[in-house]
């Protein structure tokens, strides 16, 4: 799940790294950025903020390990929901609930949503709830771009963001918002292994402590008192430092096991939801879906049951 939809993600391909490392420093391209390692923290910091934006620019987050397999939307797999980015329809509700899935996962997303009918409607909203299905939220507006979580006060923005359009939807005191760190953490040592730096596991922590944990204090912040639960969409690296420092209550494991830290988190049964291989839209009743496990031990995730409009 990020700003590309399935489709995109496998047209565009893997992350081109020497491209963006190419906008920073030309010269550097195959040999590392020494620049890099001369500089203080703070140049360093710049460099990794210039390094993650043009990487957003001109790069698909799918370097990280997603496999391509397409599943099939069918009965006796055990899935409790279906995410998509697309705008769900009465044919297609009554198709998937008939194979046992009870949870239509959609977005929250600013005006200029990062593809066109992202987020989710009133008028879906209702056609969930007459198919007498439930639905969960997940908040996600370039969630796979280093520079978002690198932006001071966007955790803020966004969870504000969410709020107003919770409220507006009358989603229930309760359930639960999800945030997306969508591979970011994959993203950064992508970057350091173009350069001279230390590059692993360890690395990766360092960047989720500095960054995704800022934005996820920012956002529990503004949500600690709307009765809302946080939870939120990542690697285990993510899920598991997230969990610890109780800035989630949450977390949907991502369908990347090429990400930080998936197999030992997926071991833990600490999430909620686990995520499965996407669908084509001829495998899943003319949508485009990601199919999702639950954690037999924890039957509610945030998900709730729309109120008639």
């Amino acid at each position: 799940m990020n700003s590309y939809s399935s489709s995109q993600r496998r047209a565009l391909g893997p992350v081109k790294l020497p491209v963006a490392i190419a906008f920073l420093c030309p010269r550097a391209v195959g040999v590392g950025c020494k620049f890099l390692k001369r500089g203080p923290m703070r140049d360093f910091t710049r460099s990794i903020w210039l390094a993650a934006t043009a990487l957003c620019l001109v790069a698909s987050p799918d370097a990280s390990g997603v496999s391509h397999a397409a599943q099939v939307c069918e009965a006796g797999k055990g899935y409790v929901a279906a995410d998509t980015a697309e705008q769900v329809n009465e044919n297609f509700l009554a198709n998937i609930k008939a194979v046992g899935i009870e949870t239509i996962i959609r977005y929250y997303d600013w005006i200029d949503e990062t593809l066109p009918g992202k987020t989710l409607n009133l008028r879906e909203l209702a056609l969930i709830g007459k198919a007498g299905m439930s639905v969960a939220v997940i908040f996600q507006h370039n969630s796979d771009c280093l520079c978002t979580f690198m932006q001071k006060g966007r955790g803020r923005r966004d969870a504000r963001r969410a709020l107003e359009l919770a409220r507006s939807y009358s989603q229930p005191s309760g359930s639960a918002v999800y945030f997306g760190v969508d591979g970011v953490d994959a993203q950064f040592l992508t970057l350091l292994a173009a350069t001279d730096l230390p590059s692993g596991e360890a690395q990766a922590r360092k960047f989720v402590q500095r960054y995704v944990r800022a934005y996820f204090q920012e956002v529990g912040s503004v949500m600690k008192a709307s009765g809302y639960r946080v939870g939120a969409y990542g690697s285990g690296l993510v899920c598991a430092y997230l969990l610890e420092e109780h800035l989630a209550e949450l977390c949907w494991l991502a369908n990347a096991t090429g990400w930080p830290g998936y197999e030992s988190f997926a071991a833990t049964n600490r999430w909620v939801l686990k995520q499965n291989l996407p669908t084509r839209r001829s495998d899943c009743f003319g949508l485009e879906v990601d199919l999702t496990s639950g954690n037999p031990a924890i039957a509610n995730y945030g998900q709730w049951k729309p109120k008639p409009f």
